[in-house]
């Protein structure tokens, strides 16, 4: 098992999309109902004075943000498990480290920077196992 460091590394990553996809979750169920946000969202729009949508629009559009936050930190998740997989076959170090890699990159960029951590522990989880499996 060489690559225990780049698993414990990869498993921090899921750890934090996993944090990124619950807040999205409770954050969604917290959004949807409540009349306090309806309210910012009134205060929001009349401190920019925005008339194009209506208060709902815009609780509705911030419930949409956080459900696509939720589906695509799901969607690293299942891809940094599937880099854990490889990892466990040690033949396939190399094809790992370049997913987790690409995960970083993606994950960072499609969640507007809020998995930055967990893409920053994906990208050196990459980069070791992507060195490692160099042939010497």
């Amino acid at each position: 098992m060489k690559y225990k460091t780049k698993m414990i590394l990869t498993a921090i990553g899921i750890l934090l999309f996993g944090v990124l996809f619950a807040g999205s979750i409770l954050l969604y169920g917290n959004v949807e109902g409540s009349p306090e946000t309806l309210e910012l969202a009134q205060s929001f729009m009349k401190d920019e004075n925005i008339v194009e949508f209506s208060e709902q629009q815009i609780v509705t559009y911030i419930g949409y943000l956080f459900i696509y936050l939720a589906v695509i930190s799901f969607v690293w998740i299942i891809l940094g498990t599937a880099a854990i997989y490889l990892l466990k076959k040690e033949s396939r170090g190399k094809p790992a480290g370049i997913l987790l890699i690409g995960i970083a990159i993606l994950g960072t960029l499609s969640t507007i920077g809020l998995g930055m951590f967990s893409g920053i522990a994906y990208l050196i989880a990459g980069i070791m196992a992507v060195i490692r499996s160099r042939p010497a």
